[in-house]
């Protein structure tokens, strides 16, 4: 009923479906158990994994319990709907992304060893985020369904802040100089983690898209 019903064949569709997603932005807050929305107030993420060892970064890092807060607070640039190829691009910018969570993480940045286990805090400020779903059709109990094929996250960012605690079992004066370090070098660092924050952003859509279109027919969520 808070959904409102956007008809794939219609010349308007696009613009239905901005409504739609607009009138959404209030239960975002709470979540939307009914459409397989968490909670975006904070968003909780039980576990995300970074491991790279490429480039100037080898690393080994594990953040449990994530929560992420100011997603509710997006501006939509683009929101569009191609049904002829199964595909919905959605374009956001969020002011300030504020994350916390208890991490684990062992490596080198640019030849500096990086060694920590404790708790931690990143603000992401002025991102914007394009994320391209594409589907595939399969029938199910007589009707078509969709499977995601693929999901194509873009982001940029005008300045991160961050900063870890505990690092190298508590020596604070290497812990401050490698959290300036990190704040100083943020452009270059976030260049080279890029692919491994697009991986991480894909699973946490991944998981709800999925069980979504799982639940609902294509005709349900979007019927001619």
């Amino acid at each position: 009923s808070f959904l409102k019903v956007c008809y794939r064949d219609s010349p308007n569709l696009n613009t239905c479906a901005r409504q739609s997603f607009e009138a959404l932005r209030p239960r975002l807050m709470e979540g939307i158990p009914e459409l397989f929305i968490p909670s975006m107030e904070p968003l909780v993420v039980p576990q995300v994994k970074m491991d790279q060892d490429s480039g100037a970064i080898y690393l080994h890092s594990v953040y449990r319990n994530v929560k992420v807060t100011g997603i509710s607070k997006h501006s939509v640039n683009e929101l569009r709907l191609e049904p002829s190829k199964l595909k919905f691009i959605v374009s956001l910018t969020f002011p300030k992304l504020h994350m916390e969570s208890a991490y684990s993480i062992k490596g080198k940045i640019m030849m500096m060893p990086l060694l920590g286990d404790g708790h931690c805090q990143v603000d992401l400020i002025n991102i914007t985020m394009r994320t391209e779903l594409i589907g595939q059709e399969y029938q199910k109990n007589g009707a078509k369904y969709l499977n995601i094929s693929d999901v194509i996250v873009k982001y940029e960012l005008s300045n991160v802040k961050i900063h870890l605690d505990n690092l190298f079992n508590g020596d604070k004066a290497l812990g401050d100089r490698m959290n300036e370090f990190l704040n100083e070098n943020w452009k270059a660092l976030a260049e080279e983690v890029r692919p491994l924050m697009s991986k991480a952003l894909v699973d946490i859509l991944r998981a709800s898209v999925d069980k979504l279109f799982a639940s609902f027919s294509y005709d349900d969520l979007l019927p001619k």
